[in-house]
């Protein structure tokens, strides 16, 4: 549909053909613009003859609520992304774990909620670790070895349900400020989405229900499915405190920094490192305690900042995968895939992007890190933090005054204005500093992974899209869209697709940040000021070398 053509829509009445097939039988109703969800369930239940009681719909990761309209969740809306909506109906009672409805996940994944399920069905209860501060369970299979980690959200720490004595109300912050109750789940799902490719080693992660006695309930309620992550169990020689961080490749430790910069973990101690096969293959765990909504980090809350092998060059192979990183698409993906607050995604566009230019001049891993993080526990920000703020202030005082322009000329003078970057030319320890320079290389694109979903867990599961209209339905006076319904068991399906929608052009607010995260124009400054303090950390690199070329600091390490 054209955006004239929407405009003119917008003023007539507009209604969607549902064209609904389950198991052979094809039914098609009509709903309008005020349609509510119950009324939707139960044009469900006269065509099938399903309970409402037993019909679930869901749009992204929303359960959609019976007293809300369509409209409310944005179904209707041509610029927004997801345009699925997945109605469940198989009704499920005693002990199961499925993933959450409405999710596309591997077959690999599929196979593990299977086992576990099979576990359960056994009788092999969840039993709850020793360690942590929220509710951690295995999960074991028909052979009793243990499969999976679960983790509810409402038993993290300070959560209504946590098992541990740490309870609390949703969305309670925890014991480290910036990432709240019942989000933790959430991050831990991102690690293993934007690990593409699996380069740092993520464990398999998916979001899923499950229920059971072992879990901790209120006292005197139902049970009820609790939605947490599931992890894939990784069977290892310990971890890496048991060993000496010499007998660990430059490789697999800058690997982990990798991923730890651009989720801007808050706790990457030496007990959530795996120590996987002879050959010292590291497998990062725990990720809850990431994208955080503040930049308050200390570098003893990384422990590889400590290491020799992050203070070496960046190895050939990490470089390539840095340059692959898309922060914006990273932030997008996590946007329409699950609730994460705009602080937080504009908090790790800031860390990708950062880790992106500082590997491109030539940083170590561990100069960038002290560009990120705090030095020791003390309360002097960051040199990200000043940089955020000096780019908050530019932004809120430009406007089309002279004053403003002289700002900002004054602010950007031409000794430190900000340029590309020179370019690398190889690849430079801690304290060296750049020979050459070149012009920045553009960001390369990447696709993440194709995934398969194995529904065979839900008896009903319908799904929902929303297609384009033809220009011969552009013309009709009610502006009809056409809609399917389509089961996911397996049978005669198609995966749900996202449509992207060119926005509307909206007048823009310049004295109002409507989205961080995604807005352009602030993120020009912050760049700016990101670059200026790079050409600043290069300038304190050389000042460490003597003029023979060699290293004042024997903290760093030599090629």
């Amino acid at each position: 549909m054209s955006y004239s053509s929407q405009r003119r829509a917008e003023k007539r009445v507009r209604r969607c053909h549902l064209g609904i097939e389950v198991a052979g039988a094809y039914k098609q109703l009509t709903i309008f613009q005020w349609t509510s969800v119950s009324e939707l369930k139960q044009e469900i239940v006269r065509l099938f003859g399903v309970p409402a009681q037993q019909q679930r719909l869901f749009h992204g990761h929303i359960e959609l609520s019976n007293s809300r309209l369509l409209e409310d969740y944005h179904i209707f809306d041509e610029q927004h992304n997801n345009r699925v909506i997945v109605v469940e109906f198989k009704q499920f009672a005693g002990s199961f774990i499925r993933k959450c409805p409405g999710l596309i996940v591997t077959n690999s994944l599929s196979q593990l909620i299977e086992d576990v399920n099979r576990g359960l069905a056994l009788g092999l209860a969840p039993n709850l670790t020793m360690d942590g501060t929220g509710g951690t369970y295995f999960l074991r299979n028909t052979y009793r070895d243990i499969r999976a980690i679960f983790k509810p959200l409402d038993e993290e720490a300070f959560a209504p349900n946590n098992p541990r004595g740490h309870s609390g109300k949703m969305g309670n912050p925890g014991f480290r400020t910036g990432v709240l109750s019942g989000e933790g789940g959430y991050r831990e799902v991102a690690a293993y989405l934007l690990d593409f490719e699996g380069f740092s080693g993520v464990p398999a992660t998916t979001l899923v229900e499950a229920q059971h006695d072992s879990f901790c309930y209120t006292p005197n309620s139902h049970h009820f499915p609790k939605k947490g992550s599931l992890q894939e169990f990784i069977k290892s020689k310990g971890c890496v405190e048991d060993f000496s961080h010499s007998m660990f490749s430059k490789e697999e430790v800058q690997k982990i920094a990798i991923l730890d910069i651009r989720i801007l973990n808050m706790d990457r101690n030496e007990a959530n490192i795996l120590v996987k096969d002879n050959d010292y293959h590291l497998i990062p765990i725990d990720h809850g305690l990431s994208i955080p909504d503040t930049l308050d980090i200390s570098e003893y809350d990384l422990c590889w900042m400590s290491w020799m092998q992050a203070k070496n060059p960046i190895t050939p192979k990490c470089m390539d995968y840095i340059q692959s990183i898309d922060p914006f698409y990273d932030i997008s993906m996590l946007k329409d895939t699950m609730p994460f607050r705009d602080i937080c995604l504009r908090n790790m566009r800031i860390s990708s992007t950062l880790l992106k230019k500082g590997a491109h001049a030539g940083l170590s891993l561990y100069n960038i890190g002290s560009m990120l993080y705090r030095n020791g526990y003390d309360d002097t920000p960051s040199i990200i933090e000043k940089v955020l703020e000096k780019a908050f202030q530019v932004y809120k005082t430009m406007n089309n005054s002279l004053s403003s322009r002289l700002f900002l000329e004054h602010t950007l003078s031409p000794r430190t204005t900000p340029r590309k970057l020179p370019g690398r030319q190889r690849a430079f320890s801690s304290c060296e500093c750049l020979l050459e320079s070149s012009q920045l290389s553009p960001t390369s694109q990447y696709s993440p992974q194709n995934t398969e979903t194995d529904a065979s867990d839900t008896q009903y599961d319908v799904v929902l899209t929303i297609s384009e209209m033809s220009s011969s339905e552009e013309e009709d006076s009610d502006e009809d869209l056409n809609l399917s319904f389509k089961d996911s068991n397996g049978r005669s399906l198609s995966l749900p697709f996202i449509t992207k929608i060119k926005p509307k052009k909206t007048e823009e607010k310049p004295k109002e940040i409507e989205s961080e995260a995604f807005n352009q124009k602030l993120f020009y400054y912050i760049e700016a000021f990101m670059d200026q303090a790079i050409q600043k950390k290069i300038k304190e690199i050389r000042q460490c070398e003597t003029p023979e070329g060699r290293h004042r600091s024997s903290s760093y390490a030599v090629e």
